[in-house]
């Protein structure tokens, strides 16, 4: 991903449903999300694949022939964070075998 084709504070909502996995650089690219998404804007990640999910064991196999990354709930939180998001929510279904993550994007920059 590392680059989107918008205009800086374009979008409102963002959601990424079974994709970060695959993407090149994790916090570059959740940096990237971050510049599009308009001062106060969400961006939603959704995932069945992640470490010590319900279904890891059947699917990081597969997961890791594709060389995608396999996070765990923690580490999700902390790339949010890593990458400037605030008001982090990570849920777990944990029975279900997924977790949302949810950050939003400052409403100012703290370089202002």
């Amino acid at each position: 991903m590392s680059h989107l084709p918008f205009r800086e504070n374009k979008f409102d909502l963002i959601t990424a449903v079974e994709t970060q996995y695959y993407w090149p650089d994790l916090v570059k690219d959740m940096q990237e999300i971050l510049r599009v998404l308009k001062p106060g804007g969400t961006l939603i990640v959704i995932a069945e694949s992640y470490r010590k999910g319900a279904y890891n064991a059947l699917q990081r196999p597969v997961m890791k022939l594709l060389k995608s990354s396999n996070l765990g709930v923690d580490e999700h939180r902390e790339l949010f964070s890593t990458a400037g998001y605030t008001d982090i929510h990570i849920f777990e279904e944990r029975t279900r075998g997924w977790f949302c993550g949810v950050g939003k994007k400052p409403l100012q920059s703290l370089l202002e």
